[in-house]
């Protein structure tokens, strides 16, 4: 366990707490209770990592696994899940771009502010920025 928490960059506490609520099921024990990790078992948790990262639920990463052991005739459903996995980060990287427009435009204001010693600046970029606002052109 410990060495796959470090290969993975995973806390050994995450990967229980995988192993916990099911998602960790693929992975063999011996008598002794110690697990054994495959090379497929590495891929399938550098799967659950990134999709986890993507801000894929630790339920929906488990119904997708649950797919994957069914073979083939989940190739359909999987297929729809990741589809709709990447309108759902397109959506939120959209969001983001404006969050960088807006960002970007104060770190412009606060440095002319900042080069001109004075708050009134900026005024023409201001009402640009307020129009496309209005006109829903972030």
């Amino acid at each position: 366990m410990k060495e796959v928490s470090q290969i993975m960059g995973l806390s050994a506490y995450t990967l229980r707490y995988y192993e916990k609520i099911g998602l960790l099921s693929f992975v063999k024990r011996d008598q002794n209770g110690i697990r054994h990790f495959s090379t497929s078992d590495l891929l399938t948790l550098n799967t659950i990592y990134r999709l986890k990262e993507t801000g894929m639920s630790l339920s929906e990463i488990k119904h997708y696994l649950k797919l994957v052991s069914e073979g083939i005739d989940s190739v359909s459903e999987r297929k729809v899940i990741m589809e709709q996995h990447r309108e759902k980060i397109k959506q939120q990287m959209e969001e983001l771009r404006k969050a960088l427009v807006t960002i970007d435009a104060k770190v412009k204001y606060y440095q002319t502010a900042e080069k001109e010693g004075s708050l009134g600046v900026c005024h023409d970029e201001r009402d640009e920025f307020v129009q496309k606002i209005l006109n829903n052109q972030l």
